[in-house]
């Protein structure tokens, strides 16, 4: 197996990964546009948490991310580049909304971190 095969082979894998993770978030966060509000009890009262605009924005990273996923397999600069943009607002995103969804943070955000782990490893280098 040569060198461009395995770098190619590599970014193959950290496209699907980012496609799974930023698919995966995409379909959870439909989900919770649809589902009740969250609640939080406290001081003898009930709160209600409206995280609507939060969920639009996870919406939006998990298809940006998938999006990168499926250009990262191209091999350009401009793809790493994305994808490295793409996962940076998803951990963002992730971080900020942990306290939602702890258990969602991690299965996403484990993959998409090992394909940025692969992208890094693999990318373009610079033109001769």
């Amino acid at each position: 197996m040569t060198r461009n095969d395995v770098r190619a082979r590599a970014l193959l894998l950290a496209g699907v990964l980012l496609g799974v993770a930023g698919i995966f978030d995409a379909v959870a966060a439909g989900a919770d546009l649809t589902s009740d509000p969250y609640v939080s009890i406290g001081s003898g009262a009930v709160h209600q948490h409206d995280v609507t605009a939060w969920v639009w924005l996870r919406l939006v990273a998990g298809v940006g991310t998938a999006l990168a996923g499926a250009l990262v397999p191209l091999g350009r600069r401009w793809s790493a580049w994305l994808a490295l943009a793409a996962v940076a607002v998803f951990v963002v995103l992730h971080l900020l909304l942990f306290t939602y969804h702890p258990v969602q943070t991690v299965l996403v955000l484990g993959p998409a971190l090992a394909a940025v782990r692969l992208v890094l490893l693999h990318r373009a280098g610079p033109a001769h």
